[in-house]
């Protein structure tokens, strides 16, 4: 079977195609926006079309966070044309630095900036700076619509327009609208429910807004019909605010761009930032993460290839301004970009995008940093060749996420698991029961090394007939242990239906699929569960899960108090499966019951409690 993903059909589908720039226009563009500054090299033709973005965690890393002029000029050696330190930034005299050692070796720079800002400690809870998600959940960070947080990105965007005018090089911003602070429900922005924009609403409105508790506020709006308003009302003052920067950029110098991750974007990008940011003389540039890897990190190099491809082709299709640059996203740290994918990737990217981009962390400067950049070389020289069908040459070192060997140390069960991180591994490690491998593999013959494979968030679109399912069922019906954790029920086509099917809820829902605000409840002492007993109700670590509904050899051994099944358990063949849609450690070790739940089941599929 060829096809190993089965993509979601996203709208895009259903627009039309983005228009195509003849070549002409293309290189028209690109000069534009690249306009070589004096005494620097000619770009080619094909160089000048593909932007080649290195966001740097690892050169200036070696030299304590100092990027250095040999950094930048190995750089532009292995034919980047735009350079951007991740670190440095907030130094306008080291944004200069840059920017002149950039122009000295025929690049372009692009100083990297967070789009977000934490609130001080001290500042009060009921100050209305904070940012506010619609289910009441503070974040400090400062909210979408502070001034504090305007005044600051104000100053900083503009200072870097001021240095562009005699550092020609330093071509615009990269903004960073990743949410990573605790308490993160998306990427930034949402809309935020916060006092001071309910307050400006209300008076703009003439409505009568009461105060109320941050997780009675959106409610309260739904309630009595003014929900699409109060989203017009802040959207519009998003717009404004974006319009006004720009137009103060413009005043500095009109071709300087703003470059936005994620894409296509958030609410925010998408209702502020895609018709205020961009003009015809500093065309948006949107960079894309989605390929960053390999779609979940397992799947062999060419089909790799092919899925990243029909991932990303549709996705500029959803802007619906012009014009922009749309760029794909490369990450080595992320599992499956190794050198030679990563190289390959790059080139792939360029050919169905306006280039691509690369946030370089992972790599030894003094180990692997070599083995990348010589892949890297390669992928620049051959889009500045246009010889993009080099994407699919054959490899020429060993693909190490095909894996069909375990390397095992004991005989203890050997358990390959998707998806957990670090504190997971080490409270397993800590329990000892287990020889513990990253899952590297789907096939048959490396499945036939393990005891019990665990896959958490998984979520790659998978049919029943897919060789990967079909391996899975083969697997446990020969006696392995299969353990279905979180989104991958929801992605992923059960391998064993007799057991369990996802399931929609229909209550306490969130992003269609996940359950929010409730605990859970042991509905059947199961010698899964590890010794709890029936009644037993507890707590989970991660906010929310999915739930299932149970086949005609399946048990439901765990519910929520809404009623819906969240564990379900089952033997077929000679082997044993647990599907389960909680998600296990995400920001701390698994506690009390549900511990003794989780590794419970691990002790069951791996043939305990017979």
């Amino acid at each position: 079977m060829d096809t190993v993903i089965v993509p979601r059909r996203s709208r895009s589908a259903r627009l039309a195609p983005r228009k195509i720039l003849s070549r002409a226009s293309a290189l028209a563009l690109a000069v534009m926006m690249l306009g070589q500054p004096a005494g620097s090299q000619q770009v080619t033709e094909a160089a000048a079309e593909k932007l080649r973005v290195l966001v740097d965690k690892v050169l200036m890393a070696s030299n304590d966070w100092v990027m250095t002029e040999a950094h930048v000029e190995e750089i532009a050696a292995a034919g980047f044309n735009v350079v951007t330190p991740r670190r440095g930034n907030d130094d306008i005299g080291e944004v200069r630095r840059i920017a002149a050692l950039a122009n000295r070796y025929g690049m372009r720079h692009m100083p990297w900036m967070r789009a977000t800002l934490l609130v001080p400690e001290d500042e009060p809870a009921d100050s209305g700076k904070r940012l506010v998600w619609a289910d009441g959940t503070q974040q400090d960070l400062y909210s979408p619509n502070a001034e504090e947080l305007w005044e600051w990105m104000s100053r900083r965007i503009l200072d870097y327009a001021r240095a562009s005018i005699d550092a020609p090089a330093l071509m615009g911003v990269f903004l960073d609208f990743e949410n990573d602070a605790p308490r993160a429900q998306s990427d930034a922005y949402a809309l935020s429910y916060d006092n001071r924009i309910l307050e400006q609403f209300g008076r703009a409105s003439g409505i009568d807004v009461p105060q109320l508790p941050p997780a009675e506020r959106k409610r309260w709006l739904e309630d009595h019909g003014h929900d699409h308003a109060f989203a017009d009302f802040q959207v519009a003052s998003w717009r404004r605010r974006c319009r006004l920067l720009r137009q103060a950029v413009d005043e500095i110098n009109p071709r300087f761009q703003f470059c936005v991750h994620p894409a296509p974007g958030t609410f925010f990008i998408e209702r502020a930032v895609w018709p205020e940011w961009t003009s015809q003389r500093a065309p948006l540039i949107l960079a894309d993460a989605t390929t960053h890897g390999r779609p979940a990190g397992l799947v062999p190099h060419d089909q790799a290839l092919v899925a990243n491809r029909k991932r990303i082709e549709p996705r500029p299709q959803r802007v619906d301004v012009e014009p922009f640059r749309y760029i794909g996203g490369i990450d080595p740290i992320v599992k499956g970009a190794d050198p030679e994918f990563s190289g390959k990737n790059a080139v792939m990217l360029a050919d169905v995008t306006d280039g691509y981009w690369v946030f370089y962390e992972g790599p030894a400067y003094d180990g692997d940093h070599r083995d990348y950049f010589r892949w890297f070389t390669w992928a620049n020289e051959t889009i500045a060749a246009g010889r993009f069908e080099a994407q699919h040459e054959a490899r020429e070192t060993a693909d190490p996420w095909d894996a069909i060997e375990v390397q095992s140390k004991t005989a203890k069960p050997q358990v390959a698991l998707y998806g957990f991180k670090p504190r997971m591994m080490k409270m397993l490690e800590e329990d000892g029961s287990f020889e513990l491998h990253e899952l590297s593999g789907l096939s048959p013959a490396y499945l036939q090394n393990l005891d019990i494979v665990v896959l958490q968030n998984f979520n790659v679109e998978l049919v029943f007939e897919h060789e990967w399912v079909q391996a899975l069922r083969a697997f446990v019906l020969a006696g392995g242990g299969l353990m279905i954790a979180h989104d991958t029920g929801w992605f992923m086509a059960s391998p064993l239906p007799e057991i369990a099917v996802r399931d929609v809820p229909t209550q306490h829902v969130e992003a269609v699929r996940h359950v929010v605000e409730t605990d859970l409840q042991v509905m059947l002492a199961h010698p899964a569960l590890g010794g709890l007993q029936e009644e037993a109700r507890f707590s989970t670590e991660f906010r929310d899960h999915m739930i299932f509904r149970a086949g005609n050899q399946g048990k439901v051994v765990v519910e929520n108090l809404l009623g819906d099944p969240v564990y379900v358990v089952g033997e077929i063949g000679e082997g044993r499966a647990v599907f389960t849609g909680s998600y296990y450690g995400n920001t701390r070790q698994l506690a009390r019951s549900e511990r003794q739940a989780f590794v419970g089941c691990l002790k069951w599929l791996a043939g305990e409690s017979k």
